[in-house]
């Protein structure tokens, strides 16, 4: 039962570090609502740096992803983000 356990917890343990960012990656709100669970994180972050947190902000603003799957806000695109559905860097367009 111990082992058991153990491979489980391995398991849902690897699966989350799948849904989190990549470290050194930058991605815009939506690539990164579409990768797991980051609403409460980007707008957590966005109101720690005086950012409006409405919808176009929260998918609209550029995020660094920092180890262990946390992100830093690094700018608003205010005419939208590109490379959202690609394994590219997001970028402002």
């Amino acid at each position: 039962m111990k082992c058991f356990t153990l491979i489980a917890t391995l398991l849902a343990a690897s699966l989350a570090a799948a849904d989190s960012c990549n470290r050194g990656g930058s991605y815009c709100g939506i690539s990164l609502l579409r990768k797991g669970n980051y609403r409460d994180h980007v707008v957590e972050t966005l109101q720690a740096v005086g950012q409006p947190t409405d919808e176009a902000h929260i998918q609209n603003s550029r995020f660094d992803c920092l180890e262990g799957g946390d992100i830093a806000w690094r700018q608003f695109c205010a005419a939208g983000c590109g490379g959202a559905d690609s394994e590219d860097p997001d970028y402002c367009l």
